[in-house]
């Protein structure tokens, strides 16, 4: 089985222009992670990851968590 991070190396390279911050957000998330979970397995806050989540959501133009995890499933980013 393909770990969902290093699957997600090339998204900004598939012209989603995703950093690899933003990619790592949407790894944890495809992987089912809570965003409090999520949030301090990268050191922040819940409020900053949702913001970050938020931003990824608006520049892939997807409503939210779950149509992100659809178009990363889609697009076959995982």
């Amino acid at each position: 089985m393909r770990d969902a991070t290093s699957s997600l190396v090339d998204a900004g390279e598939k012209g989603f222009h995703l950093t690899p911050f933003e990619r790592r957000i949407i790894a944890l998330t495809v992987a089912g992670y809570s965003r409090t979970e999520s949030a301090k397995r990268l050191g922040m806050s819940v409020t900053r990851f949702k913001s970050h989540l938020s931003r990824i959501c608006d520049k892939l133009c997807v409503s939210n968590p779950l149509e992100l995890i659809l178009f990363a499933l889609y697009r076959q980013l995982i």
